[in-house]
């Protein structure tokens, strides 16, 4: 705790307003999971602050006097954001209850349900913690626990939340709340979805959520909002049988996630490149979101995929990417998630059988540059987050060796391609046109049409596989292209 504790009380403006609010005779209370955050060792981002009384007027007027930025949350609640130099936040709240013991029964979880003065926390050594829930013991347990059976009525929002903190901190769920859960999964359904995804999100972006993900599905959390993914389909797989379709998805949401935290040694090189592509988070947790979604347009109605022989078979041979990215546009659309986000991981879904394809040519000596070239050129770097989530898919199979379908050929036909790209045809695609649609139409007197693009795209490939270097070179090539029947 004193890691984090002793940068608090080096903030001089948490000084400030310790003193503003001591001169009027407020007190002013840490709360929530900024408390958590320094009596685990960490420095919190954003700190809140609860009152009693006016906290509508308090704030307004302390943000005259810090000069920070006054952001009104729920006026009704009385929750206020202040921003001080668009760097640091703090959240204030009014107390809810008589005092600050009631305001923590309607906390969700123990690990949240610690209080303590400002005062205190910024002026001691080691502060006295107002902890009547046993919050400080399960930081120590590790454990995710619900204040009351009340906490998810209040707010069932916090049915995700406590798989989100558990994935996050990597917390257990305590087994009474997890029973809870399951009981009440449901009313999910009740909060604002724009409230979901954004939990949702979070979960996905945590290093190690596939456990948890599993989890959530077999209480009913995941049916609640994803029900186009378990329709009609076991969870678990057969003791003498392959798994269902949405077991399947689940597999290769592990396995991408495992992916990601450790790529194979088979990417040799291009290891460092997938960690770069996905640095920051956002890309990882939509690709874990496209490998949970991957299998969604084989659950066709009426298809009885145990008829359609092995797995892999089914999800191979059926043309389904179209009816696949349609479901993920619905989900999306419910979610009300960003256009952005709906079409990257669109775009997964429908790129996501072409590794396989590629792996099968460069297993026959015919994985071409033209081929990679047309590829490539559509997605750019986006051709690693598509090998990542074919990899994954592969991984959960368990395919490893067969020379087409395995992760390792996989993953050797991803080194083939990313060096092609980066090595070619990047350069190509980002370097200065040797011929243009303006040489066409002034240079060959064409008129403009589709043909245009298939000329230029042919000339590419041409200085992508070494034959043309120069303009002179390209006019050369052109010329003889057009004589060509």
């Amino acid at each position: 705790m004193r890691q984090g504790l002793s940068t608090l009380q080096r903030q001089p403006l948490l000084r400030h307003i310790l003193t503003y609010a001591h001169e009027r005779r407020i007190r002013l209370y840490v709360v929530g999971g900024a408390l958590r955050d320094v009596y685990m060792g960490r420095v919190p981002h954003d700190l809140d602050l609860a009152m009693a009384g006016d906290v509508l007027g308090f704030t307004r007027r302390l943000a005259d006097h810090l000069g920070a930025a006054y952001v009104p949350l729920d006026a009704e609640r009385g929750e206020v954001r202040l921003v001080y130099r668009k760097r640091l936040a703090f959240d204030f709240a009014r107390l809810r209850g008589d005092d600050v013991h009631e305001d923590l029964r309607h906390r969700d979880f123990t690990i949240n349900a610690m209080a303590c003065t400002l005062e205190h926390l910024l002026c001691q050594s080691t502060p006295e913690i107002i902890d009547p829930h046993g919050g400080v013991q399960d930081i120590q347990a590790r454990l995710i626990r619900m204040v009351s059976l009340f906490s998810f009525h209040e707010d069932p929002l916090r049915l995700l939340r406590a798989f989100r903190f558990a994935a996050s901190l990597a917390y257990a769920i305590d087994p009474l709340t997890l029973a809870h859960v399951e009981a009440v999964a449901p009313r999910l359904s009740q909060v604002a979805v724009e409230r979901i995804h954004s939990e949702l999100f979070k979960l996905f972006s945590a290093t190690h959520s596939s456990a948890h993900v599993v989890t959530m599905a077999r209480v009913g959390l995941l049916d609640v909002m994803f029900p186009e993914l378990s329709a009609g389909q076991s969870l678990m797989r057969a003791a003498d049988g392959p798994p269902s379709l949405f077991g399947h998805a689940l597999d290769t949401y592990e396995a991408v996630e495992q992916l990601i935290n450790t790529p194979l040694a088979d990417l040799g090189v291009i290891a460092d490149d997938i960690v770069t592509y996905l640095r920051g988070g956002e890309r990882a947790a939509l690709i874990k979101c496209a490998a949970l979604m991957h299998t969604s347009g084989d659950l066709l109605p009426g298809r009885e995929t145990a008829s359609q022989g092995p797995l892999w078979e089914c999800l191979a041979s059926s043309d389904t990417a179209e009816h696949t990215t349609r479901v993920w546009e619905q989900v999306a659309n419910r979610l009300k998630l960003s256009r952005q986000r709906l079409e990257y991981v669109a775009m997964l879904l429908a790129h996501r059988r072409q590794p396989f394809a590629l792996a099968a040519l460069a297993a026959q000596g015919g994985l071409t540059p033209r081929l990679v070239h047309r590829w490539s050129k559509e997605l750019g770097e986006d051709v690693l987050g598509v090998f990542t989530l074919a990899i994954g898919d592969a991984m959960a199979y368990g395919q490893c060796d067969d020379p087409v379908r395995g992760s390792r050929a996989l993953g050797q036909c991803a080194v083939t391609v990313w060096d092609l790209y980066r090595q070619h045809i990047r350069p190509v695609l980002q370097g200065p046109r040797l011929i243009t649609g303006n040489d066409l139409q002034q240079v060959f007197h064409l008129s403009p049409g589709p043909a245009f693009k298939t000329l230029l795209d042919a000339l590419e490939v041409a200085q992508i596989e070494g034959h043309v270097h120069t303009r002179s070179e390209a006019l050369q090539w052109m010329e003889r292209r057009l004589k060509q029947p």
